[in-house]
């Protein structure tokens, strides 16, 4: 990391970076992890100095199953001949980014889905859950579970501080990036929400100066 910085401080790119052998060899040896070049892959230039395709919103990676279930998991469906297709995945209890959805089924005692899936409905995600191809789908908002010892008081950072998700943050790409590697579908629902409440505010705060002009 420290061989990281002092190359991103380097103000002069036309001069030789100071820079010593034992960290130019720690920066040779990220180039060959390949979880470390996956992530950045969408950030770097082409030949012609063009960049490529962005890589995907928290919405779009909260929707796309294949992102966040596991391998085995997809064998698994194709060979299901319950399965209902598309975007659905089998419930994996092991998985944490498999949400249970409970309903309460036609003998009036609460089940667990056996097929989930999160959908994109205006600005929130929905949480839908059903038993099997043909069979009655239920779904409820998705939220992220409650953490149980919240931070309001101690020292740190408190549980109450949003500014780091606002959505004009210029790290918003590397929080996007953290908050995606946890695994919680729910924290990413939450985020997409709180942004485009904070987006809300933006245009209601614009709205407000134009009216007062």
């Amino acid at each position: 990391m420290g061989a990281i910085k002092v190359m991103s401080c380097s103000g002069e790119p036309t001069y030789p970076v100071p820079i010593t052998d034992d960290a130019f060899d720690h920066l040779s040896y990220l180039c060959f992890i390949p979880i470390f070049t996956d992530i950045i892959d969408p950030y770097m230039e082409d030949s012609d100095g063009s960049v490529d395709t962005p890589p995907p919103t928290l919405l779009q990676r909260i929707t796309t199953p294949a992102e966040m279930a596991h391998a085995s998991t997809q064998t698994e469906d194709m060979e299901d001949t319950d399965h209902p297709g598309g975007q659905w995945m089998h419930f994996n209890p092991g998985n944490t980014s498999h949400y249970p959805l409970i309903f309460i089924g036609t003998d009036a005692r609460p089940c667990a889905a056996k097929y989930i899936c999160y959908l994109s409905v205006n600005n929130g995600i929905v949480h839908q859950g059903t038993e099997g191809k043909n069979k009655a789908i239920y779904g409820t908002p998705l939220h992220a579970r409650a953490f149980p010892t919240p931070n309001f008081h101690c020292p740190g950072v408190k549980d109450t501080n949003h500014t780091i998700f606002d959505p004009s943050s210029v790290s918003h790409l590397v929080v996007d990036d953290s908050l995606y590697h946890l695994g919680d579908p729910g924290i990413v629902a939450d985020v997409h929400m709180l942004c485009v409440q904070y987006n809300k505010l933006e245009g209601i705060k614009q709205q407000r100066i134009n009216l007062n002009n």
